[in-house]
């Protein structure tokens, strides 16, 4: 029987994961946690040695006791990630993920100097802290010296698979988010690269899933002769191959996620880039599958702070508690506007330098109020998302993925009212894994036995309750617009 392993690497954990070819897991590791350092000055960073310890020890987890062949390996990992290495292929900096904001004061330098709109319409990318130009800026302004010693600036799994599979080149998939790609012609877009100060040589060549170049190192083969004849397979995104799992692989399907961040995205198979609106990014899973979506930097990651500040117990035993008192709590009955932005914002706005706020506090707020308006703010986000996505492609069906969702039935009940739209959400919760296992079946060319998707419960809006929520969406808007 084929297998695939399939490698998920997370802002907040990395996991592993061996599946057969009917899609259920054969052996699924314990997750390997994250570990960042972050910074007043908005910096987030973690040794490139750490997290490469941390995606091994993962695999070692997955194989401990599997004697058999392997027959690929697929890599699901974080769009946007930088790491500059020198001429030896050595890292210079330290992995920076998404989360990193201390170039957002180049943003505007940015703005004043290119078109955004124009950079937008060829590369589907915004200029903002999340991107790899505003970061390169900051690198030329701040850090010469280290700007300098880096020949080529690499996300992290293309800088992994060189370390161990000799493999010197970007993914399709892991190019098209970094800001700097040309979708038409699947180059480095070179007015972009001037202004960050670098050349297209200080970028990988661009390949796609079907690429074969990797070979495995003798070290590589010693620790894991399961995957001495495996098929290593190119790092592809983590939100498009979490369409995948979701099987919202076609337009009118969309993947609503939330795990540490959130984003609400559509995959389907097209020959050319679509266009779309300035507020929604695009990216592709391969040469053939395009993901145009919007993302936001605060979900679970908001969540997890309010209730560890307010001082709820975040043991599990207790959430049906927490989800029980937040429920007591009528929608927007709190008086409290918030903009969720610990970790500042994209979609669809994307304020360089946003903050979080929250608004209305009286001497009558509760922490439930509080948690319950954090919630409700999010999906606020989200409704400003899906107004745009459904320009692009009406939206028939939407799939809430990740622990954040799984975890609660309030939170996808105020996203199905805030939206207007019914929220299927699955039993199965790693479907980006799952995603990726389907992409490497696909890859060895191997039919798979799967059924189609097992949803635990659909959440139906409540029209009264969606008009509430719009007056109070419009609310945040205008809090948005005065203070960012």
């Amino acid at each position: 029987m084929p297998r695939v392993l399939a490698i998920d690497i997370g802002t907040s954990s990395i996991r592993a994961t061996l599946y057969g070819q009917g899609l259920q897991p054969l052996r699924q590791g314990s997750k390997i946690r994250s570990r960042w350092r972050v910074g007043a000055d908005g910096s987030v960073e973690a040794p490139p040695a750490s997290v490469e310890r941390a995606v091994a020890q993962a695999i070692d987890v997955a194989l401990e006791g599997v004697r058999s062949r392997v027959d690929a390996v697929v890599i699901a990992a974080y769009w946007h990630s930088l790491v500059g290495v020198d001429a030896r292929g050595r890292a210079v900096t330290a992995v920076m993920p998404w989360t990193d904001t201390r170039s957002a004061r180049e943003v505007q330098g940015l703005r004043n100097e290119l078109d955004e709109r124009a950079i937008h319409a060829r590369t589907g990318s915004r200029i903002h802290p999340t991107y790899w130009p505003a970061r390169l800026r900051w690198f030329a302004r701040h850090e010469a010296k280290t700007f300098r010693r880096v020949r080529r600036w690499t996300s992290f799994p293309a800088y992994l698979e060189r370390r161990w599979l000799g493999r010197d080149a970007e993914s399709r998939s892991q190019a098209s988010a970094t800001g700097l790609f040309l979708h038409d012609t699947s180059t480095w877009d070179e007015e972009l690269c001037e202004a960050c100060r670098i050349t297209p040589d200080h970028l990988s060549a661009v390949v796609d899933l079907d690429d074969r170049s990797a070979e495995p190192s003798a070290a590589i083969a010693r620790r894991w002769p399961q995957l001495r004849d495996a098929v290593w397979i190119p790092c592809a995104g983590d939100g498009a191959l979490n369409n995948v799992g979701a099987h919202c692989t076609s337009r009118g399907r969309a993947a609503l996620m939330i795990g540490t961040s959130g984003a609400l995205r559509q995959l389907w198979t097209t020959d050319t880039a679509p266009t779309v609106p300035f507020g929604l990014w695009r990216y592709w899973l391969d040469r053939r599958r395009v993901v145009v979506g919007g993302a936001l930097s605060n979900g679970g990651n908001f969540v997890g702070w309010m209730r560890q500040t307010l001082g709820f117990d975040t043991d599990a035993k207790h959430a049906g508690r927490i989800d029980a008192a937040i429920a007591r709590v009528a929608p927007d009955s709190h008086g409290l506007t918030i903009l969720p932005f610990l970790a500042g914002e994209r979609s669809p706005d994307y304020p360089a330098d946003a903050h979080a706020t929250i608004t209305g506090l009286r001497l009558a707020t509760t922490r439930e109020h509080i948690v319950r308006a954090g919630l409700e703010s999010v999906g606020y986000r989200f409704l400003e998302v899906h107004e745009e996505l459904v320009t692009v492609a009406p939206t028939a069906r939407i799939v809430a993925t990740g622990t954040a969702l799984t975890a609660s039935r309030v939170w996808p009940q105020i996203l199905a009212d805030v939206l207007g739209c019914a929220i299927a959400v699955p039993r199965d919760s790693e479907l980006t894994s799952r995603g990726a296992a389907i992409v490497g079946f696909e890859q060895l060319g191997v039919a798979m036995r799967a059924s189609e998707l097992r949803i635990g419960r659909v959440y139906q809006p409540d029209a009264r309750t969606h008009a509430i929520y719009r007056s109070a969406a419009e609310r945040q808007q205008r809090l948005l617009q005065a203070l960012c």
